[in-house]
């Protein structure tokens, strides 16, 4: 049986990307796209993601325009020293119309997520909302000994249950 992806070895990094393309192509409530675009510029030092395009509007009363998010896990750990994964808004590339929803989420947790919180950055000017996997599905997710299968399920059901609040 092959296992999971242990996120805590540097070599597993690419293994991650592909898992969450995997992951998103597997969420059926919105239609959602890898954006090379901005993954080009985006270079994080000591963070792996990739951002997300939410696709505009179609016939069935869309967004008038594109919208991305951005999920991944950085080297900075929780309180339990854990490391994080969490997928994150950012007030610049997200129309008013989807920030109002994701805004309203703060404080909120569900099955997936939890700690959902509001940052603003007065040196940027820029706000950024952030969902943190909970604390349960964190421990699968991680666990070496973790089955890919249920690391994607985990994942995807994580960008899932946010996209169904938005």
């Amino acid at each position: 049986m092959e296992k999971g992806i242990n996120l805590s070895l540097t070599k597993s990094l690419a293994d991650f990307d592909a898992l969450l393309i995997k992951a998103i192509e597997a969420v059926p409530s919105k239609k959602l796209s890898v954006t090379d675009e901005l993954n080009e510029v985006a270079s994080w030092e000591f963070q792996v993601g990739k951002y997300i395009e939410i696709s505009s509007g179609d016939e069935e009363g869309g967004y008038d325009e594109e919208a991305f998010f951005w999920i991944g896990y950085g080297w900075e750990e929780n309180e339990k020293r854990e490391s994080i994964l969490w997928l994150e808004f950012d007030a610049k590339t997200c129309p008013a119309l989807i920030w109002e929803k994701v805004n309203s989420l703060v404080g909120t947790s569900g099955k997936y997520y939890s700690k959902a919180d509001f940052e603003f950055a007065q040196i940027y000017m820029n706000a950024w909302v952030h969902f943190y996997l909970n604390e349960e599905c964190l421990k699968q997710f991680y666990d070496e000994k973790a089955d890919p299968n249920k690391q994607k399920e985990i994942l995807t059901g994580f960008v899932n249950e946010i996209m169904e609040k938005i």
